[in-house]
């Protein structure tokens, strides 16, 4: 079996993004137990985690899924075996202060053609992985470069060397100046009523805010996020998130960068998104690749699927083409539709959320402007 493999990078490029990670995303201290794991194609990364932890004083320990016995085992193993995790697994993850998990398995072709009722087998843990880290304040971080590969970059229209090169150019920003804008940001969002949002390609919607706590991935997860949950962070970071008035929005939204369609547990990909709002309800839509199926998926939903959802400001200066995290780049504002609880908001079902994102766009609030052609006031 010939499977996907990363570059090799340097030794130094990896310790500094351990190093990063360890320091200021996890705040990991001496005597704490830090969980890792990792595939094959980014052990290398994974070993440099348990390289600086040790000389942070910290105690590592690292798990391996070997991504070729993974394939057999999907292929020869019945499927209810495949995704069930054992009493040590979950008391491992138990007693870690922290976890850091590089994505896996590599071979994302082949993974995103797993009939149905296997990849919800394989996937059937992550909400009591989620229970568990947030109960136990387990401090995660994740890092995606192992779901970069060649089919991926084609399917999301990116370059991967230069996807590749910004997951971890990103990911060792200092998060001191995301930590800045994001906190303020976030209160500006928190304190407002309305917000609009306006670009020259025809975008000009307005959505009024409910006066909700804001979520600002920054980078570092600290004792304020533990208290209230807010547990797991993507590497790399850089967001200020609130939900808004599910019951108003007014006007279009005009997506400018690839954004993404998410149902149940696939995510697909939609360009080029027209959308027209009236009375507090999505009205008309199109798109320029990607329409059919977001149409196939939202014909068949209940009315909450077209309710405003989020709205966000991207924090990190070194993303622009990073699949999946294009919120993040610095002052591109996205806006969403759908499930919006995790970020405080009321709709839970259904389990469908459609993303797009605006790059040179004007956010106001209540006349303020927080985002102007796309800089950050």
């Amino acid at each position: 079996m010939t499977l996907p493999m990363l570059p090799a990078y340097p030794e130094s490029k990896m310790r500094e993004l351990a190093r990063n990670v360890l320091h200021n995303t996890l705040r990991m201290k001496r005597g704490e137990n830090l969980l890792i794991e990792t595939w094959n194609s980014t052990l290398p990364w994974a070993e440099s985690v348990v390289l600086e932890a040790r000389i942070l004083g910290a105690r590592p320990m690292l798990l391996l899924e070997d991504e070729e016995t993974f394939w057999k085992s999907v292929k020869e193993a019945p499927a209810a075996h495949v995704g069930h995790l054992g009493t040590h697994d979950w008391a491992a993850l138990k007693a870690a202060d922290a976890h850091i998990y590089f994505y896996g398995p590599m071979d994302t072709e082949r993974e995103e053609a797993l009939p149905a009722s296997v990849a919800s087998r394989i996937g059937a843990n992550d909400h009591e992985w989620f229970r568990l880290v947030e109960k136990f304040g387990v401090r995660s971080a994740r890092f995606d470069l192992g779901r970069t590969s060649e089919y991926a970059a084609r399917r999301y229209g990116v370059d991967l060397e230069k996807w590749r090169a910004e997951l971890i150019d990103a990911a060792t920003v200092d998060p001191r100046t995301l930590q800045k804008d994001g906190a303020r940001i976030g209160e500006i969002l928190r304190r407002g009523r309305e917000a609009r949002v306006t670009h020259p390609n025809g975008t000009d919607l307005t959505l009024r805010l409910a006066g909700r706590k804001p979520r600002v991935d920054d980078g570092v997860i600290d004792d304020a996020d533990v208290r209230a949950g807010n547990v797991v962070s993507v590497v790399p970071s850089g967001v200020t998130v609130v939900s808004v008035d599910e019951t108003r929005a007014e006007g279009r939204f005009l997506g400018n960068i690839t954004g993404v369609m998410f149902l149940a547990m696939s995510d697909r990909a939609i360009r080029g998104g027209d959308w027209t709002f009236r009375g507090g309800r999505l009205a008309e839509y199109t798109f320029e690749s990607g329409g059919e199926e977001f149409k196939r998926a939202y014909s068949r939903l209940g009315p909450a699927k077209g309710r405003p959802g989020i709205i966000s400001v991207g924090l990190n200066p070194q993303i622009s083409s990073i699949p999946l995290l294009f919120d993040q780049e610095r002052g591109v504002i996205t806006f969403a539709i759908g499930r919006n609880w995790w970020a405080g908001g009321r709709t839970r079902a259904p389990r469908f959320t459609a993303y797009q994102s605006l790059r040179g766009g004007t956010l106001e609030v209540d006349g303020k402007v927080v985002v102007e052609d796309g800089a950050i006031a």
